[in-house]
């Protein structure tokens, strides 16, 4: 192993530590008989397992070590032996010796760890030992004090003596029950241990080195250190030994933390280099603490508190490694906080004192220390009233300073005064309150009592005068009454005395006849003294007297009131008052004024000195004051002029009337008081004055066919209710105005009142609906008017707003038309119906869409869109534009196919989006119609006509319906042939009646004569039926050829071919005539049973013949090719032969036969012939037993 660096090994370190005990005088006298004094103090483990745990870093120890190179005296919570050396001085043998052994607690006032007293002897220049057992409870710094005492003892002064402990909390030695944490580099090394079986290393494995960029941590378990002394006076500490090396950049450091406060212990970075001797050798770390070199490492209190944690940790860079380091023997010292159940109190007493208000009351009680050491404690009065005072006094009457902190040793009791002062308007009666005694050193520890402090009661008293001071008319006796008031704290009873200080001869002042002489009154009460004062006619006018007045309290007959009252000898006085003002005005404006003048005449014969007064009634608030003086001197026989005046409010109401104005005059002289009449003023004139203002500011913004709020504050600025005119000025042609005042819709008058002297508002909404038709952005100015229609003002207030139209998009969507068919709809045939979107805006609105769709999409049911502009696509949303004030009409066609199964139910919607929203409409119609119209009967060959121009052709018209119908028969024009039909009335259109018949086929014939032009060659005649709807339903086509005269010359192989042609056609005649006439007689023959249903009525129509036809599962009864295509005839359709149709021989119904060619019907399940009668009633197939109701019509 190579050492880059060494470092001399401190195997050895000398320590100067102040000696263990404190130097003793020694006496300059001589030495008595016995002089003990204490002489040494050592401790020890008890237990020989704790020394062996703990000795290594212990001041007593069986180590070879340094003896000072120690760090505690013990743990916490392990016995200690502490031994006492005494020695006798003396020249006598001492017995009976007690030596007092106390702990204190360095951070506390007698805080005593513990206290012990042994008893022994000691010879005379002799050493005894004494010792005691202790288990500290308590770590940190803590003072032994040793006491000897002797009852012979002549020297105290070396009795007492002084040492220092030291007690671990923590010491860690690295043994396999370690409670430390290591991470997977520190190791627990039992090759290399200073005490014990091993010791912390940090490196590789069997003494190999550490590795490089290695971060290990050695960590103690959380330690609870809440109780940390926040202030020691000596400092905390962390020693412990080590050895090994390190190469250079790396390091152990060692840190202490508690949350988030660390404090590393090792200045510049930690622990580095080589320890000399290692590892045989081991090192403590030293330190400077208070300037006293240390074998420990100090800790700031910060680092400890409830979740401590210390930590070892080391790093190494890349740049080598080293064998590492080797860690034993961690110790760990602080000062703890004394606990809470060492501190005590206890409050007692019951204070209590009263006092006069202003003044100190006194209230003793008393705190004593019941905790284990001196205390510091505050004192707090809680609960006095606001204005009250208080302070604490010391037992000797010396202040305690607001919020000091008084020293009360353990077990020592302090009486103390509480003083209080109530101020001058307090209550009389006792209140409550606490005093709170807290220790200063424990905040959980407190105790507090309560206090009564009373306020004493004031007898009191005081004289008021009712009226001027007395006068009286020489010669004449007067009443005259003075008020007494009691102004103390409690009724009391007054004894009254009226006594003379300055009364001429023959003037006399005494209580009433009808007064006592005593006058009881409640606190806060007052009672009159009626007095008869007595003056002789010899007195002059202006001549005084005094006399007292005297009330004695009789709760307090040290409190006496006195009053002096003055005496005046008045003159008589005759005073008259007239008012001087004409025609008095009867309103004036507010704020105006007006002078009343009256007339004061002395109508006596010497000079009277008067003064000028009034009294008013009502109308508070007008001002009334005195226009000139307000006293005089008149003569006798003169007069002199009083002004009063009136002044009204600027804020007074219309109509408001004046104050009633009494004029009172009283003679100084004499005391005569006289009044006048009362007066009403004038009433306060009505003013007219309004404002008007707009509530918002900015556009108003006017939606075309919406009412749009203007708000409006109309405020009655006059001083009495108004009749209110609105107007409204710049509404254009067209536009619509109304008026609410709050909320109420008006005409355009309306009533304000006043709302006190402030004015009243109204809130006036004027609701403008613009024309629908207005361009958008057009500017409006609208101008609204406020005006008095009681009195119009000068100037009528106005506001004006300006605002434009909006673009207002806004359509009415109708409906959907009701179709002719109503919700009926026909198989082969359509339903016409629509709708119609108004455009009620003002702009064209470019989100408008309209879509149309339909329920069930089947190929069977069709739409069309139809717009003035053109078709519009199905289920997809297409932009329609409707300019303002136009309406646009969408019609709707559905198609009915075919092949639609009847029953069905079809649903048509419409939509119609715009960006407010989409509105959704929709009609429903039932397929419950099936109708198919067929023309047959038409021949393939061209119908031929007779050279005399005139012949006749058949067809026939079939019809298979759910309901009945007419319809038109059309042929169309041909020039040179003229048509007259069966079923055509004499210049009229053909039109044949179709009557119901959903089962069988109906078949008409139509037989129409021709009648040709000598000009006719050929043309085509075109047969179209049409309904009523204008519905085509069927069509076809007719070829006629006018037949052409044969040549005289001889006969033409044509000649020869048309005549074989009408042979045959005269026997095919002839046999088609004998088959009818044949099938005629068997028909006479077929019973009843074989007839049609009665109900389809067409038995009585000789020129209808009905065939039954097979109707569709879901359609119209099924036509086949020869029945619908256009047949191109050369003839009378009737001389074509048809073949004999087959005949069934037996009914699967009834049980009966067919006659041949008789019509029958075959179920569409199993294929049975059938009666039409039979299948008509009996819906159900009695061969399959099938309930469906269609049958395969055949004849």
């Amino acid at each position: 192993m190579s050492h880059r660096r060494g470092r001399t090994a401190l195997t050895l370190v000398a320590l100067i530590l102040i000696l263990p005990m404190v130097p003793l005088a020694e006496a300059v006298s001589p030495k008595a008989t016995v002089d003990v004094k204490p002489l040494t103090f050592t401790s020890r483990y008890v237990s020989n397992a704790d020394a062996s745990d703990y000795n290594t870093l212990s001041r007593t120890t069986t180590l070879q070590r340094a003896a000072n190179l120690w760090i505690v005296d013990g743990m916490v919570d392990t016995q200690l032996q502490m031994v006492v050396e005494i020695e006798n001085l003396g020249t006598s043998s001492a017995s009976g010796v007690n030596v007092e052994i106390v702990v204190l607690h360095d951070e506390y006032i007698d805080f005593e760890l513990h206290n012990a007293t042994v008893t022994t002897s000691v010879s005379a220049g002799s050493t005894a030992t004494v010792n005691t057992v202790w288990i500290p409870r308590y770590s940190g710094n803590h003072t032994v004090r040793i006491t000897t005492n002797h009852a012979l003892d002549n020297n105290p002064q070396n009795d007492q003596g002084f040492a220092t402990t030291t007690i671990g909390a923590v010491y860690e030695r690295c043994e396999s029950n370690t409670a430390w944490s290591r991470t997977s580099n520190w190791q627990l090394d039992t090759s290399n241990a200073l005490n014990g079986a091993s010791s912390c290393r940090i490196g590789g494995t069997a003494s190999s080195n550490y590795g490089n960029m290695w971060t290990d941590t050695l960590r103690s378990p959380l330690l609870d250190f809440s109780d940390v002394h926040p202030n020691p006076t000596r400092g905390f500490g962390l020693g412990f030994f080590y050895t090994g090396n390190v190469a250079t950049g790396d390091s152990m450091q060692v840190s202490v933390s508690s949350g988030s406060n660390k404090a590393d212990l090792i200045p510049n970075g930690g622990l580095s280099g080589l320890v000399d001797g290692q590892p045989n050798s081991w090192l403590i770390q030293l330190s400077t603490v208070n300037s006293v070199s240390v074998p420990w490492l100090y800790i700031p209190p910060t680092a400890l508190g409830p979740q401590t944690q210390i930590e070892f940790k080391f790093t190494s860079d890349a740049s080598g490694t080293e064998v590492g380091y080797w860690v034993e023997d961690i110790v760990m010292f602080y000062d703890q906080k004394a606990a809470a159940s060492e501190f005590g109190l206890d409050a007692s007493g019951s204070p209590s004192g009263t006092s006069n208000r202003g003044e100190w009351s006194d209230m003793s009680f008393t705190v004593r220390n019941t905790g284990n050491l001196t205390d510091r404690f505050t004192l707090e009065a809680l609960g006095l009233p606001a204005g009250w005072d208080y302070r604490f006094t010391h037992s000797t009457g010396s202040g305690v300073l607001p919020g000091s902190e008084i020293q009360i040793n353990s077990g020592e009791v302090r009486t103390f005064k509480l003083q209080t002062k109530p101020p001058a308007d307090a209550p009389t009666g006792s209140i409550q309150g606490t005093i709170l005694v807290q220790s200063a050193e424990e905040s959980t520890v407190q105790d507090s009592i309560n206090f009564n402090a009373g306020v004493a009661p004031e007898y009191t008293s005081e004289w008021v005068e009712v009226g001027s001071a007395p006068r009286c008319a020489p010669g004449s006796t007067c009443d005259y009454r003075v008020e007494l008031l009691n102004n103390g704290d409690a009724g009391d009873t007054y004894a009254l005395t009226v006594e003379d200080v300055s009364m001429p001869q023959g003037w006399t002042v005494e209580l009433d006849s009808s007064q006592d002489s005593s006058l009881v009154l409640p606190a806060g009460g007052n009672g009159t003294v009626d007095l008869d004062i007595s003056i002789p006619s010899t007195a002059s006018p202006g001549e005084t007297g005094v006399v007292s007045l005297k009330a004695q309290s009789g709760a307090d007959t040290s409190s006496i009131t006195v009053h002096q009252l003055t005496i005046e000898a008045s003159m008589v006085s005759n005073l008259r008052i007239v008012p001087t003002w004409g025609n008095m005005p009867t309103h004036i404006p507010p704020g105006s004024s007006h002078l009343l003048e009256w007339n004061i005449i002395n109508q006596a014969e010497r000079l009277d000195e008067v003064r000028f007064n009034w009294s008013i009634e009502g109308a508070q608030t007008w001002q009334v004051s005195l226009s000139g003086p307000d006293s005089a001197s008149i003569s006798g026989g003169e007069s002199r002029v009083m002004r009063i005046l009136l002044e009204a409010p600027s804020d007074g109401h219309a109509q408001d009337p004046s104050p009633i104005i009494t004029p009172i005059v009283t003679s100084t002289l004499s005391g005569d008081v006289v009044q006048g009449s009362p007066t009403s003023g004038p009433r306060i004139g009505q003013i007219h004055d309004l404002s008007i203002d707009s509530v918002d500011d900015g556009y108003v913004v006017f939606q075309p066919g919406s009412p749009v709020p203007v708000d409006l504050v109309v405020t009655n600025l006059g001083n009495g209710v108004d009749d209110i005119a609105l107007g409204v000025e710049g509404i254009p042609e067209g536009w619509q105005s109304s008026i609410l005042v709050e909320g109420e819709p008006i005409d355009s008058t309306f009533e304000l009142d006043l709302n006190g002297y402030e004015g009243d508002s109204a809130n006036v909404t004027v609701l403008v609906v613009a024309s629908s038709t207005m361009t958008p952005g057009t500017e409006v100015w609208l101008t609204f008017t406020a005006d008095s229609a009681i009195s119009s003002l000068a100037n009528p207030v106005s506001i004006t707003r300006s605002g434009y139209v909006d673009v207002a998009l806004s359509n009415i969507v109708s409906v959907w038309e009701q179709p002719e068919t109503g919700s009926s709809g026909v198989i082969g045939g359509s339903i016409s119906t629509g709708f119609s979107i108004e455009n009620t805006g003002n702009a064209v609105d470019d989100t408008l869409e309209v879509k149309v769709s339909i329920s069930p999409v089947s190929p069977d049911v069709s739409l069309t869109i139809l717009t003035m502009e053109g078709n519009l696509p199905v289920n997809a949303y297409q932009n329609v534009i409707i300019q303002p004030s136009t309406t646009k009409r969408i019609d709707v066609i559905v198609n009915i196919g075919e092949d639609m199964a009847l029953g069905s139910d079809v649903t048509v919607t419409r939509y119609v989006r715009t960006a407010s929203g989409v509105e959704e409409d929709s009609f429903t119609f039932t397929v419950d119609r099936f109708r198919s119209i067929g023309l047959t009967g038409i021949s393939d060959s061209e119908f031929l006509l007779p050279t005399n121009g005139q012949g006749e052709f058949t067809f026939n018209l079939t019809s298979i319906s759910t309901e009945s119908l007419e319809v038109d028969v059309l042929l169309g024009a041909v020039d040179g042939l003229e048509y007259d039909c069966s079923h055509q009335a004499e210049n009229e259109r053909l039109r044949v009646f179709l009557l119901e018949s959903p089962v069988a086929t109906i078949t008409i014939p139509i037989t129409c004569e021709v009648t040709a032009t000598p000009e006719f060659v050929d043309g085509i005649v075109t047969l179209r039926v049409v309904a009523d709807d204008g519905t085509e339903l069927a069509n076809g086509e007719i070829t006629i050829r006018q037949e052409q005269v044969v040549s005289e010359e001889g006969f033409s192989s044509s000649f020869v071919v048309g005549s074989i042609g009408v042979v045959l056609v005269l026997l095919i005649i002839g046999a088609v005539v004998t088959v009818m006439v044949m099938r005629r007689q068997e028909g006479e023959e077929v019973d009843e049973i074989e007839s049609h249903d009665s109900h389809l009525e067409v038995q009585n129509q000789p020129d209808v013949q009905m065939e039954m036809t097979q109707p569709m599962m879901a359609g119209p009864p099924m036509q086949s090719h020869a029945e619908t295509a256009h047949a191109q005839v050369s003839g009378p359709p009737v001389a074509v032969a048809e073949p004999e149709p087959y005949t069934p021989t037996v009914c699967g119904d009834c049980g009966y036969g067919f006659h041949p060619g008789s019509p029958w019907v075959s179920c569409i399940t199993c294929g049975g012939a059938r009666h039409p009668q039979c299948a008509m009633n009996t819906p159900s197939c009695w061969t399959c037993h099938s309930s469906s109701n269609e049958m395969a019509s055949q004849s």
